[in-house]
């Protein structure tokens, strides 16, 4: 590495350092205000204007409001298609308050259950949220049913949850979704069986077991419920209009460097910075074979899709040849990152984009398939590739299907045939026409993906042979240039690849290092094994903030934990199990991440606690690898190094004249016999020495440690072995 090279992380630094100070010095802020934003119908039909929202809260959050209120006008949004938005809203990092000005209907009432306080307008209503399914009439009154309870089911569990994790009556979210439940508390009933619950602001305060029903109270308007919550603060409007004077104001104040700030998740990760620039260009994002099987390879999709954003490309290619892969990943995707890609968005098949390859495809604005192609067979199945149960397979396909809907509809794709992709009952029947018979899931080739059908194509614009074919019939300007991971980028891909040999040489290491004096070649090998392992994990995206901290300190805990049993207290068992445990917590943490999904349909148990086994199964799998090879290498370790040729020569075997067997310790132990009684001089973990009439000889013990002081006796000598059992 050259001078220049060297220095140009230190200048990188730098610059972001001064921007930010200068930008800081002159954006407005939010820090102590209260942040209102206004969700009507229209809000929530249309995706883009939701990310408009989620933007200015992200906003408010960045800069550290005090609060956020939710100015709710929703009368019929559809409660399927709100949910995921309410689970958004429920991870923000800011105390939420919904305000009911007028109703809350549908979606509407998710959204308010999402929120940590509610609160009603006089004359003002919420709930209603049962799932509305558009079906198709071919289908049978059976399996519309069996749509149905699927989605009540998605529904009512998501609901649920929100309510548990928000501090809200569970059974309201009951109410709201399934109405063959009803409502009756403290002696009244809010709702008969048969009947949806749709509370009025009078009954969503009314007292029931000493605390409000719902709502907190019937305030006049969002000005009164801000003096009631905090009488001090200064409540900002955040509206397109607020926006716009913001940026403004932070494109005058930055460097040339700075961008418009874009929205962030719950959770952030590492920023990554490039050497090209995607500026004008039309960027092809790769998207191999194993590309979706790898939660870091999504986080590089993520920030070039960001950087796409800020830099201004003109368009962003996915070429795509995939048997498929991580299904919540790709669904986030799809769902966050490209609705809100401002450059147009394009799929190239080539040459197969199947499961979660084709769920991407269905993302972006145009797809366009290579001669010899095919697309479709999205239905879930689990992580070893084998199918899922009936049962679990209905609910995965309820609620993939829900959560693709909506993306599919914003590009202007026909639902049917997604629904056909995830559910092999559904077929694809269009017009009375048989395009793949129910019973089979749908994959169209190239040709029956761009048959022409009421005079625009199925799914696919056409055939072409190449992405330069694509940019041509598209009149894009820019220069082709496709993406590629940094550094950092590719050590987080390999490191999640092969986290289980990371554990294997960390664990193997640390072992080592705890059975010789000092801190010595194992220690370090350890210690650098971790050390990638974590910085891998946190640049792809599996940790953040100060859940890295977190996750680090019980790792820590752990190994100390462990050397207590091993060194200071051996025998006691607990400080080893104990931990064990937090190591094993750590690892499979980091290598499954905080954001996971859910169990698909599944409803929380009624004490609030639902665990599912299945978005840590690969983390587990890892660790266990790793543990099970860090035993076969220790186990070979020990039998090898002793004899190596570099370890041999460090044993003097003439230095004192004679053989080995005449030193006078050898001789000491040679006189050992079965039965002979002695002291332990030292702690047996399991080698020490021991004093047998008189003299000191070095034994073992088998099966357990032996402090030092305590009586023992041989129990059998294996030519220089010395056994030797407590007495």
């Amino acid at each position: 590495m050259n001078v220049v090279s060297a220095m140009q992380p230190l200048r990188i630094f730098l610059l972001v350092f001064l921007a930010f100070c200068f930008a800081s010095a002159n954006e407005p802020t939010l820090a102590g205000k209260l942040a209102r934003v206004a969700v009507t119908d229209s809000d929530l039909d249309d995706m883009r204007r939701w990310q408009a929202l989620r933007l200015w809260m992200d906003e408010a959050v960045k800069q550290g409001a005090a609060g956020l209120i939710l100015d709710i006008h929703v009368s019929q949004s559809p409660a399927q298609a709100t949910l995921p938005l309410a689970e958004e809203l429920a991870r923000l990092k800011i105390k939420t308050q919904a305000y009911i000005n007028s109703s809350a209907i549908g979606g509407g009432a998710l959204l308010a259950l999402a929120c940590d306080e509610i609160w009603m307008a006089p004359g003002s209503r919420i709930g209603a949220a049962s799932p509305k399914l558009m079906v198709d009439d071919s289908l049978s009154q059976k399996s519309q049913d069996t749509m149905l309870s699927e989605a009540l089911a998605v529904l009512k569990a998501g609901a649920r949850s929100l309510c548990k994790l928000k501090g809200h009556r569970p059974e309201i979210a009951d109410a709201f979704v399934d109405r063959d439940k009803g409502l009756a508390l403290g002696g009244t009933t809010f709702a008969e069986k048969g009947e949806l619950l749709l509370l009025d602001a009078d009954a969503a305060v009314q007292s029931v077991d000493g605390r409000p029903l719902l709502a907190r109270a019937i305030i006049s308007d969002v000005a009164a419920l801000v003096k009631s919550a905090m009488p001090s603060a200064t409540l900002v409007s955040l509206d397109s209009v607020w926006f716009e004077k913001r940026a403004v104001k932070v494109a005058e104040s930055k460097p040339a460097v700075a961008t418009l700030p874009t929205p962030e998740g719950a959770k952030k990760t590492p920023v990554i910075t490039r050497e090209q620039s995607y500026a004008g260009k039309v960027v092809v994002i790769p998207v191999g074979e194993d590309d979706l099987i790898i939660p870091a390879r999504f986080e590089f999709m993520k920030r070039t899709l960001n950087l796409c954003n800020e830099q201004g490309a003109e368009a962003v290619i996915f070429d795509l040849d995939t048997p498929g892969g991580l299904a919540w990943d790709t669904i986030s995707l799809m769902m966050k990152d490209l609705q809100m890609l401002k450059p147009r968005s394009f799929s190239y098949v080539n040459t197969r984009a199947i499961s979660a390859g084709a769920m991407i495809a269905m993302a972006t604005d145009v797809i366009y398939m290579a001669p010899a192609s095919a697309i479709g067979a999205s239905t879930p199945v689990s992580g070893d590739g084998t199918p899922l149960a009936e049962a679990e397979r209905a609910k995965n396909n309820s609620a993939f299907m829900g959560m693709a809907r909506t993306v599919v509809r914003e590009k202007g794709y026909d639902v049917r045939i997604i629904e056909g992709m995830i559910d092999m009952d559904r077929g694809l029947i269009i017009n009375g026409r048989v395009i793949i018979p129910k019973g089979e899931i749908v994959t169209l080739d190239s040709e029956q993906a761009t048959m022409i059908i009421d005079g625009k194509p199925l799914l696919a614009k056409g055939v072409v042979k190449s992405i330069g074919e694509v940019k041509q019939r598209e009149s894009l300007k820019g220069e082709i240039i496709t993406a590629e991971p940094t550094g950092f980028e590719w050590i987080a891909i390999w490191v999640t690849r092969y986290a289980a040999i990371l554990i294997l040489i960390g664990l193997a290491g640390g072992y080592l290092e705890m059975q010789a004096p000092g801190f010595g070649i194992p220690g370090f090998i350890a210690v650098g094994a971790f050390a990638v392992f974590f910085f891998g994990h946190y640049v792809a995206g599996s940790l953040a903030g100060q859940e890295t901290l977190v996750v680090a300190l019980i790792f820590i805990l752990g190994i100390v934990l462990i050397g207590v049993e091993l060194l200071a207290a051996p025998g006691t068992i607990l400080p080893g199990v104990l931990g064990f445990l937090c190591v094993m917590v750590a690892l499979v943490y980091a290598m499954s991440g905080w954001e996971v999904a859910p169990p698909v349909g599944a409803e929380p148990a009624e004490s609030g606690f639902s665990f599912s086994f299945a978005p840590y199964a690969a983390g587990f799998r890892h660790f266990a690898l790793g543990v099970s090879g860090a035993a076969v290498l220790i186990v070979l370790l020990a039998l090898w190094l002793p004899s190596a040729r570099p370890f041999h020569a460090l044993v003097l075997h003439s230095a004192a004249g004679g053989r080995n067997s005449e030193t006078p310790v050898m001789r000491d132990a040679a006189r050992a016999q079965v039965g002979d009684r002695g002291t332990a001089r030292s702690a047996l973990r399991p080698y020490g020495t021991v004093e047998i009439a008189d003299r000191l000889v070095e034994a073992a013990v088998e099966g357990d440690y032996i402090q030092s002081g305590t009586a023992v006796r041989v129990r059998e000598v294996r030519g220089e072995k010395i056994i030797v059992e407590v007495v």
